[in-house]
């Protein structure tokens, strides 16, 4: 038997009402030399039934629940094709994303990998937004250094927009479970380390953003755990005998950064004193995250003293009561972020608290360039 050029892989668990659509967007697909590869996690709903009715001629393979990221890695193993596209079980191609993917490879013989925007759906596959790099200004073909560059601020491959060469998932070694939630930003990273990178600034994939039982694991991950896997993450890129030297230059600034986002998942969760701490390392990391660290502080100030009227309260009682918050005091770190109707006294007091940082801002940013040996013109590196 002749192997097909692609393996679409999709892990799933438990989306029955979700992978048909999912299906139904591989099998309209411009190019047709493709194979279907559904691996399931132990679903306990009628996600086979809906395999077999939508795309029967799909490799359906059902495993006792494992997680993730062992279920990706046994996608991979299974996959036939040369080339390998990551789709999840809730996400929709675009009609001539399989085409222009494989086009892309098979000109450019030194690229791994190629990624792309995507568009946001929600659970009734209503377009959003588009999902792009904030550093991207069209399509590009980089080097793997250059793409590790921005992948030290955040993770900005979309999975299921991912196209690469099988050869080389298998030989770079797969999903690292170590990583936890950031199992992809690892392997991604790996790849580029020897590979050069493309990106699509046309939509590849409709990404579907919704919470609940079918939602991303982000949505219940703890602050620690934000913490914990994406430091160990960077740790690993930054300590890397081969990109020390390369990275040394971002180093402190990566390290700020990450600290910020933990610092603000602490104000999402209601974790206050990891907030706290989080934007203390950040300020003291690099001069550049001062005066995000300063306005954080003064929204912890405001949110743990939060006094509001009766109905306000009730308000934010009822978002804690239905699950969607664990705290008041995360009910009104959503509050504020929303921009939903604070009374005026309680802005006065915010505003006092912005007023009681301005001082400490500056002394903190003195005090960091003296630790840094930083001249005030060098705070942008």
């Amino acid at each position: 038997m002749n192997s097909p050029k692609v393996s679409v892989v999709i892990p799933t668990y438990n989306r029955a009402h979700l992978i048909g659509e999912t299906l139904e967007s591989v099998l309209v697909q411009t190019f047709g030399d493709y194979e279907i590869v559904v691996v399931d996690d132990g679903s306990t709903d009628d996600t086979r039934s809906v395999v077999v009715r939508v795309a029967p001629q799909a490799r359906y393979i059902y495993q006792e629940n494992k997680g993730i990221p062992e279920v990706l890695n046994v996608c991979i193993r299974a996959a036939r094709g040369e080339y390998i596209q990551h789709l999840g079980s809730d996400d929709v191609l675009i009609e001539n994303t399989l085409a222009r993917s494989v086009a892309l490879l098979d000109a450019h013989p030194d690229v791994a990998m190629v990624h792309g925007a995507a568009w946001l759906i929600d659970g009734a596959s209503e377009r959003l937004s588009i999902s792009r790099p904030d550093f991207a200004t069209g399509d590009y073909i980089r080097s793997g250094r250059e793409e590790i560059r921005d992948l030290l601020f955040s993770n900005h491959i979309v999975a299921p927009t991912v196209m690469v060469r099988r050869q080389v998932m298998l030989a770079t070694g797969l999903f690292d479970a170590r990583f936890g939630l950031y199992e992809d930003w690892n392997l991604w990273t790996r790849i580029a380390k020897k590979h050069d990178i493309a990106y699509s600034h046309e939509p590849l994939v409709n990404y579907r953003v919704h919470s609940g039982p079918s939602g991303s694991i982000f949505h219940t991950a703890s602050t620690h755990d934000i913490d914990r896997y994406r430091r160990m993450h960077l740790d690993e890129v930054l300590n890397d005998p081969s990109l020390r030297d390369v990275y040394a230059g971002v180093k402190r600034k990566a390290l700020a950064f990450h600290h910020m986002v933990v610092a603000k998942r602490g104000c999402e969760t209601g974790d206050m004193w990891y907030a706290r701490r989080s934007a203390a390392k950040a300020a003291f990391s690099h001069p550049s995250a001062v005066p995000a660290a300063m306005a954080l502080f003064a929204i912890i100030k405001y949110t743990v003293g939060l006094r509001v009227d009766e109905e306000t309260a009730k308000t934010l009682d009822a978002w804690v009561e239905t699950g969607a918050v664990k705290s008041r005091s995360e009910a009104a770190a959503l509050f504020i972020r929303e921009g939903l109707n604070v009374r005026t006294s309680e802005l006065d007091t915010l505003n006092e608290a912005l007023g009681d940082v301005r001082t400490a801002r500056d002394r903190l940013r003195r005090q960091a360039r003296e630790a840094f040996g930083l001249k005030e013109e060098d705070e942008s590196r």
